[in-house]
Formats: C-alpha cells, structure tokens, sequence
C-alpha cells in the first residue's frame, strides 16, 4: 500500500482498516470459502481502503434510481478514472474496476469486488455473481487477499491475487 495514501485517509478519521463491521463480513467470507474448499484469504488494508474510497464514492455520487450503471461504476475523479459499467454488460470496460487497487493504493494486482447494501439480516452470498466472485468459480484467478469497505449502509468487498 502507498503509505502516504493510508496515512493520509487514516489521520482524516476516513478510514478504518479493521473496525468489527468489516471483521465480521470478512470472516464470514472466509468461512464460506472454507466450507467449499477454497482456502481463507488473508486480510488486506489496501483493499480494504479501496473498498472504502469505493463505498464513500458511491454515496456521494450514485444514483440507485439510475439502473444505467452498476454498483460496480466510479465517478469522474482527478484522484481516478471513472466510467460506467452497465449492469450484466459483459463487454463494458471493467478495467475500470480492475485498476482501482493500482490507482488507489499502488498494488500491482488486478482487483475484484462485489457491492451490497449492508443488511444484518441478509448475507452478500445470495446473489450468484457474489458466490462465483468469492469462491473464483469460472475463474481463471486465484485470490490470496481480501479487504472490506463499509460507508452509510454501502459494503464493498475487494479481492486480488
């Protein structure tokens, strides 16, 4: 992680890297990959404030009336490249997730997330596309890291080789 980057969102008051909203999801994650034979993850701060900035960016400037874009789009930023990404569109340019961890945090790894509203009720293994991301189903990656960013109700969850 770049330093400065997490030094800077942590001294702000922005940024917790392990508060018990994020434990408690990413251990559950964990667990469910267990229990299908992946292996655990290990707990990453530079995802997990990539998540962060993510969800923080997401209640700031995403309209859930406007069904144009996914979960998975960022706004136009200096400090990013933003765009949207259609949901279910297979052709959108998902780079634009993709390079967030580089962009964010410096990490020289591709990332991957899902996004939920939080709902203590639920758990973000219902959809599919989260039970294919979290368990690398049809995938050609194999994670080793995972990072949780939790904003007003908005759950990112990051993963990366």
């Amino acid at each position: 992680m770049n330093l400065l980057v997490f030094i800077f969102w942590s001294f702000l008051g922005f940024f917790e890297p392990a508060d018990s909203k994020n434990l408690v999801l990413y251990k559950m994650i964990n667990t469910y990959r267990v229990k299908n034979g992946k292996t655990a993850l290990k707990y990453s701060d530079s995802l997990s404030l990539v998540a962060y900035i993510h969800a923080v960016d997401q209640f700031e400037n995403f309209s859930f009336d406007d069904k144009a874009c996914s979960l998975h789009s960022w706004s136009k930023s200096n400090r990013w490249r933003g765009g949207c990404i259609p949901p279910g569109d297979r052709d959108a340019n998902w780079a634009i997730m993709w390079d967030k961890p580089k962009e964010l945090v410096g990490m020289n790894a591709i990332g991957y997330e899902i996004s939920f509203m939080y709902d203590p009720k639920t758990t973000p293994i219902n959809p599919e596309g989260h039970r294919d991301c979290m368990l690398e189903k049809g995938w050609s990656t194999h994670f080793t890291k995972m990072g949780v960013g939790i904003y007003h109700g908005l759950v990112n969850v990051w993963f990366a080789e």
